[in-house]
């Protein structure tokens, strides 16, 4: 049941106010996402080769936080060209990559 359509039939009025609630966080939410987008396509215009540092989780985002940071586990990825037969994928290999830094910090997954 919508809030609203549980004020009509209640009569409560407290679904209003929690209806008016939810409308401003959803407002609020969309307007933090909209800046962190802004903040991605800034960085991936000022520097594009962190960025896909950042996207692949060698390090983290400008916004995260940097302490305890662990880089995203590597060592179960599979290499398209070797692994999927994607001819494409031959220059994006990743059969030869050093063993997985994440593993080297915390252990393995």
């Amino acid at each position: 049941m919508a809030l609203s359509a549980a004020h009509v039939r209640t009569g409560d009025a407290r679904f209003s106010g929690l209806a008016d609630q939810l409308k401003g966080m959803v407002a609020a939410a969309r307007d933090l996402e909209g800046e962190a987008q802004e903040r991605m396509r800034e960085l991936h215009s000022a520097d594009p080769e962190r960025f896909v540092r950042c996207r692949e989780g060698e390090e983290p985002w400008p916004d995260e936080l940097q302490a305890g940071f662990v880089p995203r586990h590597t060592c179960r990825d599979e290499c398209l060209y070797h692994d999927h037969g994607v001819l494409d994928g031959i220059m994006q290999c990743t059969c030869g990559r050093p063993p997985c830094r994440a593993c080297a910090i915390v252990g393995a997954p």
